[in-house]
């Protein structure tokens, strides 16, 4: 069977359409999806598209591509679709669902219209245990499920700008092969009972055991995700990372499953302005976080993770990445490792440049020099490239490094810049 393509438009389509034509396209995007089979790709016009009840996804993503044939959600070429929910998710990659891309959307949670005194005090929270859970304040953004034997595999998430949900902006959990690359993801996690992050990978499976990369989050932008309300199962502000690897070991919440085995990639992404951690692995094996920038981190008043860490985990790298601090931040931790390569970093702390918090052997790294970023600031249009003459230019890690950076370009071996850009 070939494949097809599917469109759909918030304003000119129907749901008696066949959707298999710009002149007949569906009116939902779920209308298409639930047409879908291997191979086809729908195509999603201008419009903002919504939830149909106060708990639904605007899409449940339900049907499975195959190895040569992914089933793809992507923007219409030239066109900017909205998903904007204040349900349990923007989009949601059903149990067991696999061999999916989503190219392209934006992607808005339902931040706008909730007040933090609300919040604090919404049903089933540390200062209400009654009612039910309300996802208005708890939706996220891209969510793949995952439960027991219905393991979703081979996940592309792509050119996507996910923000202002009450949860997280894009979560796999208990998946295997997941790339998440070139997005924008902002002002997330604010109001969830559950501690969210912008970009959460958690309790991982082995699919299989091939070599290689099996993980990629890669050239993501991810600001001011932040944790405002207490996690429900400890009334304490915790998480609203960045980026986060969680629990690879599957030791939390009783899973079965055992260690995940194979690695995963953390590379050239630019963390800033985050309340928890900008990147963090914690009980994760396996994992290199390599080439990227993390800034001014660590925004919860309530606890100081630092700005690039691993905790309680083995085998992960972390090089070749500019971490910069203010006031009485630390920069890292250095909390039941084993086979923690730690290499060729810059610290940086612009409150007192002589007091970085660096609790990690440093030897190959350096110390008190700012990176001299073309325009550091708390700010979405922030600028992380780097000015001539900073100090992070070409002392990368001759061996571990990304071999390009965050705009594309090649790094040259031997000749390695710190941080996601190479010098322009």
């Amino acid at each position: 069977m070939s494949a097809k393509n599917y469109y759909v438009s918030a304003s000119n389509g129907r749901k008696e359409n066949d959707g298999q034509s710009v002149q007949r396209p569906k009116k939902t995007i779920q209308q298409a999806a639930d047409l879908t089979s291997a191979g086809d790709t729908v195509f999603v016009m201008n419009g903002t598209y919504t939830n149909d009840c106060a708990p639904c996804n605007v899409l449940n993503i339900p049907k499975s591509g195959n190895k040569n044939k992914y089933i793809t959600y992507t923007n219409y070429p030239g066109h900017k679709p909205v998903i904007k929910f204040d349900g349990w998710a923007g989009i949601s990659i059903n149990k067991g669902i696999s061999y999916i891309k989503i190219d392209g959307f934006e992607v808005i949670g339902n931040n706008a219209n909730i007040k933090l005194a609300k919040a604090l005090k919404q049903p089933q929270s540390c200062a209400n245990k009654k009612g039910t859970i309300d996802p208005q304040y708890n939706g996220n953004g891209i969510v793949v499920e995952s439960y027991k034997k219905k393991r979703s595999h081979h996940i592309i998430i792509t050119n996507n700008i996910v923000h202002d949900c009450g949860g997280g902006g894009i979560g796999a959990s208990q998946c295997d092969y997941v790339t998440v690359e070139d997005n924008i993801v902002y002002n997330n996690s604010l109001y969830s009972l559950f501690g969210t992050s912008g970009i959460a990978f958690y309790q991982f499976y082995n699919y299989d055991k091939k070599p290689g990369y099996h993980n990629v989050i890669r050239r993501n932008k991810c600001y001011n995700n932040r944790s405002l309300v207490p996690w429900i199962k400890m009334c304490k502000i915790y998480d609203g990372n960045g980026i986060i690897i969680d629990d690879f070991r599957n030791k939390q919440n009783g899973s079965k499953q055992g260690g995940y085995s194979s690695r995963t990639l953390i590379e050239n992404n630019v963390c800033w302005y985050n309340g928890g951690t900008g990147i963090h692995a914690f009980q994760s094996d396996h994992v290199d976080i390599i080439n990227n920038t993390a800034y001014c981190n660590s925004r919860s008043p309530e606890f100081n993770p630092g700005q690039i860490l691993t905790g309680v985990s083995s085998d992960v790298h972390i090089v070749n990445n500019i971490l910069v601090a203010e006031s009485a931040s630390v920069i890292n931790s250095n909390y039941q490792n084993t086979k923690l390569i730690y290499e060729n970093n810059l610290h940086y702390n612009i409150t007192n440049p002589s007091k970085a918090i660096v609790n990690v052997n440093t030897g190959s790294c350096i110390n008190g020099k700012s990176p001299e970023f073309v325009n550091a600031a708390n700010s979405l249009n922030a600028n992380f490239s780097l000015k001539p003459g900073s100090p992070a230019l070409s002392i990368g890690h001759p061996r571990i490094f990304s071999t390009t950076d965050f705009s594309g370009k090649s790094r040259k071996q031997g000749s390695v810049t710190l941080g996601a850009y190479e010098l322009n």
